[in-house]
């Protein structure tokens, strides 16, 4: 069966106008029709999105979820002449006869609504009078509906998907995290990173954390945590050397070895290195926990992530879940899931706040119940595993294991569409605005030639001439900036490429 781009390729311009409308995509940034194809099938095979409009569809004719889970039944293809018999027919529209009967408005079968909704396509199959037209479900769509006749697998969590949230209430998983990782690698290069007996220096910390796109406020645990998790996957990746005068510098050859992956390696890359972290105790990074070094106890962070994902991976992904059923449900099936001895009472773990010891089965919940809660909003959620939905006032906590990591846990999911790059954009006052999504790479490389101004909407750098004295000492000339910019950006100002200019002529004078 085709993907949905595949789907989307052969369709007149008029159906991506529909298409990016009754499902709510954003499509401006596309600059090309290839781009417009990309970023629709991107948005239109996201797992809320399928399911929200599943369950549209459904409250506006209710047949058409006994049509998708005829497809499902049928290994999502069946031919057109006994869906149509079912469910209507798709009327066979050209460009002008689409734009003027606008069919989508009026849908006259369950089987058009399915088709100008995108959950379902037309091809043909075989040759000659063999040849018939079949509809079927775009292979990147069907991990995403819901399988009732597979709703609890033999084995798995006893718990039922929940309603989609409404979009507003859903916070993505996204690249935040691995863009702080390339941030943390400018800063690196530009500036300096003490450190002391104690850890990091705090002034140094507090410049580089101005750089975080999420507003930083040490009063808040969870953002410390996701620091010490950024310098931690980059220790591990091999990043960081402690250089001359107790600073820590990069190591050249493996910072270059992951700016060079793409984004879907680097996200995989640093996933791995949280997932195999051994030193990286999740448990004792709870906010309002304590492990206490008292006794001989230890708990096995390898271990018990490996369990929570696996038990993670027996639900159905891009549904949506309430975290707290989740939890009674692996309190159910496997409550010593980090305790395999199921000893309840060795283990020293204190409430910061009250100072007791949570020690005993009783404490299942404010324990391992809060390891997973914390697993969920945090580290699963941050690697772009999870997507999350803020609860509204007496709700819980809803969460969707997402496309990456649906497809990094093997399952039958194809690698989610990665979005084109969009282009940096060069100013008259000589500043870089660099949007979230620009490569790593290009990003590191701007950091060598500019200033940092700001992370948020989007980055902000300019040129001047302490950022091209630290570019030259490097070994990087004004002409090889010009062309990198020439390269990546629309336009470069001529103000600007006069400077470089001069700045280059007075390099050839000094030498």
């Amino acid at each position: 069966m085709p993907t949905t781009s595949q789907m989307l390729r052969d369709y007149p311009d008029i159906m991506f106008q529909v298409l990016a409308e009754l499902r709510g995509a954003m499509t401006d940034v596309a600059e090309t029709r290839e781009q417009l194809l990309e970023l629709l099938a991107a948005q239109m095979t996201d797992p809320t999105s399928v399911q929200m409009v599943y369950e549209d569809v459904g409250y506006d004719a209710p047949e058409s979820h006994k049509a998708i889970e005829l497809l499902l039944k049928e290994g999502g293809e069946i031919a057109e002449a006994q869906f149509s018999r079912q469910f209507g027919a798709i009327r066979q529209m050209g460009p002008a006869k689409l734009e003027r009967e606008m069919p989508w408005v009026a849908p006259q079968s369950v089987a058009e609504m399915l088709y100008y909704n995108g959950l379902i396509g037309r091809a043909f199959r075989g040759a000659g009078q063999a040849a018939h037209p079949v509809i079927f479900l775009p292979t990147d769509v069907v991990p995403w509906l819901p399988h009732p006749q597979n709703q609890v697998a033999e084995g798995g969590l006893p718990v039922q998907p929940v309603a989609p949230p409404p979009t507003a209430r859903v916070i993505a998983g996204d690249d935040s995290f691995l863009d702080d990782m390339g941030t943390l690698l400018g800063f690196l290069y530009t500036e300096r990173l003490r450190v002391t007996d104690a850890g990091p220096h705090p002034e140094d910390i507090d410049l580089f954390v101005r750089r975080l796109q999420m507003p930083f406020s040490g009063d808040l645990p969870e953002l410390n945590v996701r620091l010490g998790l950024i310098l931690h996957l980059a220790n591990r990746l091999g990043w960081l050397r402690r250089g001359e005068n107790e600073t820590i510098q990069l190591t050249v050859n493996p910072v270059s070895r992951f700016l060079e992956m793409t984004r879907a390696e680097q996200r995989r890359a640093v996933w791995d290195a949280w997932f195999n972290s051994a030193e990286w105790n999740d448990l004792c990074r709870i906010p309002g926990l304590e492990c206490a070094e008292t006794g001989n106890w230890r708990n096995d962070p390898l271990q018990t992530r490996a369990r929570i994902v696996h038990l993670l991976a027996q639900i159905q992904a891009g549904a949506w879940y309430s975290r707290t059923q989740v939890i009674e449900a692996i309190r159910t099936v496997e409550p010593d899931f980090q305790r395999p001895t199921g000893d309840y009472d060795s283990w020293y773990i204190r409430d910061v706040n009250s100072q007791e010891f949570l020690r005993g089965f009783a404490h299942w919940d404010d324990v391992e119940g809060a390891l997973v809660r914390f697993l969920v909003a945090g580290p699963l959620h941050w690697l772009r595993f999870a997507d999350l939905a803020e609860p509204s006032a007496g709700d819980d906590m809803l969460f969707s294991v997402t496309q990456w990591g649906s497809f990094w846990l093997g399952q039958e999911t194809p690698q989610p569409h990665e979005p084109p790059h969009p282009g940096i954009s060069v100013e008259e006052d000589f500043t870089i605005h660099v949007p979230h999504g620009v490569s790593l790479f290009d990003r590191f490389r701007v950091e060598r030639f500019a200033g940092w101004q700001a992370s948020y909407p989007e980055y902000v750098y300019q040129i001047n001439q302490r950022s091209l004295k630290r570019a030259l000492e490097q070994k990087i000339p004004a002409a090889r900036i010009l062309e990198f910019l020439k390269q990546r950006a629309p336009t470069v100002p001529p103000r600007v490429e006069n400077a470089l200019l001069r700045f280059g002529n007075t390099e050839k004078v000094g030498q």
